[in-house]
């Protein structure tokens, strides 16, 4: 026997040998598992079948897009109205404090 043969070195290093292949199958399943796709089942879109469905398909959005349209020009015209009032307001306050206040406090 080899003076410098030691079984249990040799059996420690086989070990971690078997250790370090183990663990590099692991990553690699666990990598394979991680790159897997998802797969969603999918379904083949339905056209509605007859002239009359299309028509009321068409008109449905027709009436969504003028529902939109007719929301988006009352809001804008709220809005102007609002911001009327509100710059009428603020230049009432400014002439009040400009002109009237200091009459009123002398009469006062």
């Amino acid at each position: 026997m080899n003076p410098q043969y030691n079984p249990e070195e040799e059996l420690r290093r086989r070990e971690k040998e078997l250790q370090a292949r183990e663990h590099a199958l692991r990553l690699r399943e666990l990598e394979a598992e991680v790159n897997l796709p998802v797969l969603m089942p999918t379904e083949k879109h339905q056209e509605p079948a007859g002239k009359l469905q299309r028509w009321k398909r068409n008109v449905i959005v027709a009436a969504k897009f003028f529902g939109i349209v007719v929301a988006t020009f009352v809001a804008v015209q709220v809005a102007s109205v609002l911001a009327g009032v509100v710059l009428v307001g603020v230049v009432a306050w400014v002439i009040y404090k400009v002109y009237f206040e200091e009459r009123f406090k002398r009469k006062g």
